[in-house]
């Protein structure tokens, strides 16, 4: 029995190839969809998070406008038992040519916490020296002079730097030309010109107890109310937070597309059985059960959404490939992971599946319910 349903829905689709390819079409785009607004969503948000422990190493950021946290803060900081470090910094703004810059002045003896990722050259060794962002254009062994803001009415004050290493541009990746244009030297070096002492305005604080991250910034805002208090996981919840929101924006678009696979289906079965109505009064009289003509229609339709969904999940993918290709030949900084995801494909197929049956089920259930006589009137 099982053979001689197969044999009526291999022969009804050879008979009506174009129409089912057709119906694979509409089932595929909506399977394409959403397997690259997925990827290309999860692959920026695993970017964007990876960027975030780089900008941000820290379970809590102090910052201040001004350049007052004394030494003795930091020092307290240390002393506390949770507290694994404590990592000081100056960040001032400044121009390199016409181009803004993010001074970043890190202890030399702790570099290596700020996951500085070089293309070229090294790391700074002593004072003066300092590694660049690549988008500034400045080949290791120059020097450059930066102009120093300490406020708006003070006069810059001038900097010289001997380039020793590039740096990875932070944000590029992104969509647009976002950049820190970051230099980064020797803290003490950098307070030395600056002439600010053992003050800073910015401290990277890494606590071994997680569930204590909200209480000890809880009790920073209380200690220094003009001091901005962030911490890693209230910047991770944003973001979060912004991706569940285009998700759902990404959500809508492939419901309706899938909603217009359904209704495709629904049309293709329908005008299918109405075809057919002569021949299933036929198998109806010649003792073939509604239930194996019910079974031929489904194994249609299953293959159907089978066959669109796999075909709508590679296309998918090499099409997130191809938007993230085009962007860059456009000019555009998208250099996000488009990674292989087996469970979104996975999820793909199932939806097509799911989309093509539940476009069959009226047309199916209307086709083996009728009597015999009923069909031939």
């Amino acid at each position: 029995m099982s053979r001689h349903i197969t044999m009526l829905a291999v022969s009804d689709m050879r008979a009506r190839r174009a129409r089912y390819l057709l119906l694979v079409v509409v089932i595929a785009i909506g399977a394409a969809l959403m397997v690259a607004l997925s990827t290309i969503s999860i692959g920026t948000k695993i970017y964007i998070q990876n960027q975030l422990y780089q900008i941000f190493p820290a379970d809590i950021l102090v910052y201040s406008n001004s350049i007052d946290i004394p030494y003795a803060f930091v020092e307290s900081l240390r002393s506390l038992p949770y507290v694994q470090s404590a990592e000081p910094v100056v960040m001032l703004t400044g121009t390199l040519g016409n181009k803004t810059v993010t001074l970043l002045g890190v202890p030399l003896s702790d570099i290596g916490y700020f996951d500085v990722e070089l293309e070229a050259g090294r790391l700074p060794h002593a004072g003066g020296e300092a590694v660049v962002d690549s988008a500034l254009g400045v080949s290791p062994g120059r020097d450059a002079t930066i102009y120093v803001y300490r406020s708006s009415v003070a006069p810059p004050v001038e900097l010289r730097v001997h380039v020793v290493g590039i740096m990875s541009n932070l944000l590029k990746g992104f969509i647009g030309p976002m950049s820190l244009n970051l230099v980064v030297v020797p803290l003490d070096w950098l307070q030395q010109g600056m002439g600010i002492g053992d003050f800073y305005n910015m401290v990277f604080i890494t606590v071994s107890d997680k569930s204590l991250i909200q209480p000890l910034a809880q009790a920073l805002k209380q200690r220094y109310p003009r001091a901005e208090v962030y911490t890693q996981q209230s910047a991770l919840s944003t973001i979060n937070s912004v991706f569940n929101m285009l998700n759902l924006f990404f959500l809508v678009i492939e419901a309706v597309a899938f909603l217009a696979g359904v209704l495709t289906t629904f049309t293709v079965m329908s005008i299918t059985v109405r075809e057919r109505m002569g021949e299933i009064a036929l198998l109806r009289a010649t003792g073939i059960s509604g239930r194996d003509i019910a079974l031929a229609f489904t194994l249609e339709v299953s293959s159907v959404g089978l066959l669109g969904g796999m075909a709508g999940g590679v296309a998918g993918y090499f099409g997130a490939l191809g938007i993230k290709d085009l962007l860059t030949r456009l000019g555009y900084f998208f250099d996000v992971p488009v990674p292989f995801i087996p469970s979104i494909f996975a999820l793909g197929v199932v939806l097509s599946l799911l989309v093509a049956l539940a476009g069959a089920l009226m047309p199916v259930y209307r086709a083996v319910t009728l009597r015999p006589l009923e069909i031939l009137r």
